[in-house]
C-alpha cells in the first residue's frame, strides 16, 4: 500500500469514527444468531446443553445478592436470527451432567451488531451475581469510579469532623494499604 492509498483509507476511517460519535442511532438493533455470536466470543462453550437463558441489564438492585440483583428483562435468543439491540446483557449457559449442570455466566457489551465479553464467571456459585456489580456498574455509569471515591471522601470528610490529624494518619495507612497491593 503506498502513502497516498494509506492516507485516504486512514483519513476514511477517521470521518467514520467521527461521524460515528456525531450520530445517534437511537434504539440501535441487528439481526444476530446468538449462538454463533457466544460461539466466537468462547469457542468452547456447549452451547444450551443444559439450557440457559439471555438477559438484558438495564440496572442494579444491592438488596439482594442473586441474580434478581441484575435488573433486566428475559430476552430471547438462540440458535436462530433474532433482532438484538445496543445494551449490555448477561448470558447463562449451562453445560455439563443433566442431573448438575454448571452455570457459565457471560457480561456481554452489544454496540452496533458487536459483541464484546466485558466479565464472566465460570460455575457461578450462590452469589454469582454479586460478582458482576462492579464491571455492571463501570458499563452503565462511565464516571463509577469517580463516583464511588467521592462517596468514600464524603464519608471519611464526615466521620473525622474533617480532623487533620486523623486525616493524614488514615492516609498514611492507606499508602501503606496501597505499597503493600502493588
Amino acid at each position: 500500500m503506498n502513502f497516498n492509498n494509506f492516507y485516504k483509507f486512514y483519513e476514511f476511517n477517521w470521518i467514520l469514527l467521527w461521524f460515528d460519535n456525531l450520530v445517534d442511532y437511537g434504539d440501535f438493533k441487528m439481526l444476530l444468531n446468538w449462538c454463533e455470536e457466544i460461539t466466537n466470543i468462547d469457542p468452547s462453550i456447549n452451547f444450551r446443553y443444559c439450557g440457559g437463558w439471555l438477559k438484558t441489564i438495564t440496572g442494579l438492585d444491592k438488596s439482594v445478592l442473586n441474580g434478581y440483583s441484575l435488573v433486566g428483562e428475559f430476552v430471547k435468543a438462540g440458535d436462530y436470527k433474532t433482532e438484538i439491540s445496543d445494551g449490555l446483557y448477561l448470558d447463562c449457559n449451562k453445560e455439563g451432567k443433566k442431573s448438575k449442570p454448571k452455570q457459565d455466566f457471560r457480561l456481554i457489551r452489544v454496540k452496533h451488531g458487536n459483541l464484546t465479553l466485558v466479565d464472566q464467571v465460570y460455575d457461578g456459585k450462590k452469589n454469582w451475581a454479586a460478582e458482576f456489580w462492579d464491571s455492571v456498574s463501570e458499563e452503565l455509569n462511565p464516571n463509577y469510579k469517580e463516583d464511588e471515591a467521592d462517596k468514600i471522601l464524603d464519608f471519611l470528610l464526615d466521620k473525622t469532623n474533617k480532623d487533620m490529624k486523623l486525616l493524614k494518619e488514615v492516609q498514611k495507612r492507606l499508602d501503606d494499604l496501597i505499597l503493600a497491593f502493588e
